[in-house]
């Protein structure tokens, strides 16, 4: 299951020697060197080749290639199109020789603000209220808003600073205006006269370990000892370390004791919170490594499944490994299809049935594979579907009988029915509603970048869709609260961020996979240079954060936490009892312990419960780890790793001193 690697078309972006007339070029220039253009508009570049005396040569067609390829295309013309900020680099291959050009893509003008006041829009004479103001593009996307300037309109009620502090000074309404440039946005504040005279800060339940979320709560009395309820309290806590947030809710990254203080205007209560560390009995021990047969086969995606797992391949094949016994790992057939990529695999939940997606076939009819599972260890080809997904399907998901595929061509969601395997059939297609002029074709592959879905979850009729550049988007597929069902996907939220403040200059960088998990919702980006060569056997540098979603309100979704391991990567996800499987590319395998309410920073709380390294030095890139999926299954982990293949490890106790 889940989704595959966008690394796959990074590969084709930068194509092999190509058999065209070279007349004898040593040297492509492409011009102009450098340019810049804001996103949204156009460059154009041009290119000559030259032969070894200088002379410039004529006849030799041109082969454009614009990469990272989900900001930015090139026609054959040489004109780039631009749809996201970052950096590109503009290829022209001529005779099997490259020119480069370097293309910054400016971040459009905001075009609207959005204020904000974190826990409320009420305060009292004496107190505070911190606003914020967020700038979107014309397409939605979030910006920083730059040098904002603030005004209340009814000064004598209250006041702003210039970081957008609210004070109360009179009981009344007034109107904060944010402006920048030419934008601007308004939020009505009410302030309340201040009828608390005490406060006591409720007993903390203890013990309280780093990382643990702690409720504080204040108890507001009047002056006739009567409780107090509707008036916000404004947090603080001395000392670095922790941290605690407009609802009260504290979280502490070290051990200490960290004093808080609840306060309403001029009445102000204190208190300890003693924390101390997080010590976790459990490990992540290594049972097994088999490589994947052949030579220089890289692996892909996983699924486990009674007693087999299957592997694909950045190949035609998905290998079957009986695992019965998951310290001997043994493989008993595989599935060939006509295909470059087989990216995704999962089957149905009682593993008879399963699909399989595909991209860079040589009849360039991609789509899917449902396969015969019955006998599990023998899987045999059922059927193909390529009617609207012939583009290719980057990943698939099943949830009952039909399959939820992304359709490379397009950037959008098909849904596939097959209650009948042999003849599936498409029920419904939906998309971020966004005119677009592609799709574009890379080498074998049929990209769209201004829309790219990668990764799709369904749960209790919400679908959960990794959207690339466009984050998190959920669905109504028969939840039935936006009226949405299987054949009439209903939009129910997005929640969007800027990746191009988050990963360097040059990478590729969206959000790649999706895993919803009671309150919270973990997403992960995939980020890498976006000149990555797949075939090349050189190490390669990868990011990518796991961002932690709230959506106990499904339409308003706000992110929490976040993992960020900074010197990896992050790919596929996997939650299950109260623990996070990361297939963190080179960082290996990672677990981490996701129990109980998530606020701030996990990696530097102590959840980490354990990892292994999935490199070898016989792998594809030697000793270079590169974790596709970790997923748990029958009290074991089952890891991909694309350069060294199938992993099993297990979470153990272990006795604490």
């Amino acid at each position: 299951m889940r989704t595959a690697s966008v690394l796959a078309l990074s590969a084709a972006l930068l194509p092999a020697p190509r058999s065209l007339p070279s007349q004898g070029i040593a040297v492509v220039e492409v011009t102009p060197a450098r340019a810049a253009v804001t996103a949204g508009g156009q460059a154009q570049f041009r290119v000559v080749a030259r032969d070894s005396a200088g002379r410039p040569v004529t006849g030799a067609p041109a082969v454009w290639l614009a990469t990272p390829f989900d900001i930015a295309a090139a026609d054959s013309s040489g004109r780039v199109t631009t749809f996201r900020p970052g950096q590109v680099y503009v290829f022209a291959i001529v005779g099997g020789k490259p020119g480069i050009g370097v293309l910054d893509i400016r971040e459009r003008a905001p075009a609207r603000l959005e204020l904000s006041a974190d826990g409320g829009t009420t305060t009292i004479v004496g107190g505070t209220l911190q606003l914020a103001v967020q700038a979107h593009t014309a397409i939605g996307d979030p910006v920083p808003a730059g040098a904002v300037r603030w005004r209340s309109l009814a000064p004598d009620v209250a006041t702003v600073s210039a970081a957008g502090l609210v004070v109360g000074r009179a009981a009344g309404v007034t109107t904060i205006v944010a402006e920048a440039g030419a934008l601007s946005s308004r939020l009505v504040v009410q302030v309340r006269a201040n009828p608390v005279r005490a406060i006591r800060i409720a007993p903390i339940p203890g013990p309280v370990r780093t990382g643990d979320v702690v409720a504080l709560r204040a108890r507001l009395t009047d002056g006739g000892g009567q409780p107090v309820s509707g008036v916000p309290v404004r947090w603080a806590v001395s000392g670095p370390g922790a941290a605690v947030y407009a609802d009260g809710r504290f979280v502490a990254t070290t051990p200490g004791a960290f004093p808080v203080t609840a306060s309403v205007g001029d009445r102000v209560a204190f208190a300890t919170v003693a924390v101390g560390p997080r010590r976790d009995p459990r490990t992540v021990d290594l049972v097994a490594h088999v490589p994947l047969p052949g030579q220089d086969v890289q692996g892909g995606e996983i699924w486990p499944v009674g007693d087999v797992v299957y592997v694909s391949t950045i190949a035609g094949a998905v290998y079957v490994f009986d695992i019965s016994n998951p310290a001997a790992p043994r493989v008993t057939d595989s599935l060939v299809v006509d295909a470059r990529l087989v990216n995704d695999v999962m089957t149905t939940a009682d593993g008879r049935i399963g699909v399989l997606s595909r991209e860079g076939a040589s009849t360039r009819k991609n789509g899917l594979v449902f396969f015969d599972a019955s006998d599990p260890r023998h899987p045999t080809v059922l059927s193909e579907f390529t009617e609207t997904v012939s583009g290719g399907v980057h990943s698939a998901f099943i949830s009952e009988h039909y399959v939820f595929a992304t359709d490379d061509a397009t950037g959008s969601l098909r849904i596939i029915d097959f209650r009948d395997p042999r003849r599936p059939v498409q029920v419904a297609r939906w998309e971020v509603p966004r005119e677009i002029s592609g799709p574009y074709e890379v080498e074998f592959l049929n990209v769209t970048p201004e829309r790219y879905l990668h990764d799709v979850f369904v749960r209790d009729g919400l679908a959960y869709l990794a959207y690339w550049r466009d984050g998190l988007i959920v669905l109504d597929v028969g939840k039935g609260i936006k009226g949405g069902s299987i054949t009439s996907p209903a939009l129910v939220s997005q929640f969007t961020y800027n990746h191009a403040e988050l990963y360097p200059p040059g990478f590729i960088a969206g959000t790649h996979a999706v895993f919803p998990a009671g309150r919270y919702v973990f997403i992960s980006d995939e980020s890498y240079p976006g000149t990555v060569d797949l075939g090349s056997r050189e190490r390669f540098a990868t990011r990518g954060i796991v961002h932690v979603i709230d959506v106990s309100n499904i339409e308003r979704p706000r992110k929490v936490a976040q993992y960020d391991p900074v010197e990896f990567g992050a790919h596929n996800l996997w939650v299950e009892q109260d623990l996070l499987y990361i297939g963190a590319y080179d960082g290996g395998l990672r677990v981490l312990d996701v129990s109980g309410e998530l606020r701030g920073d996990l990696g530097t709380q102590g959840r980490l419960v354990g990892s292994v390294y999935t490199g070898s030095l016989e792998g594809y890139r030697p000793n270079m780890a590169l974790t596709w999926s970790a997923i748990p299954h029958r009290g074991h982990v089952f890891a991909s790793d694309i350069n060294s293949g199938l992993w099993v490890a297990k979470v153990s106790q272990r006795a604490m001193p």
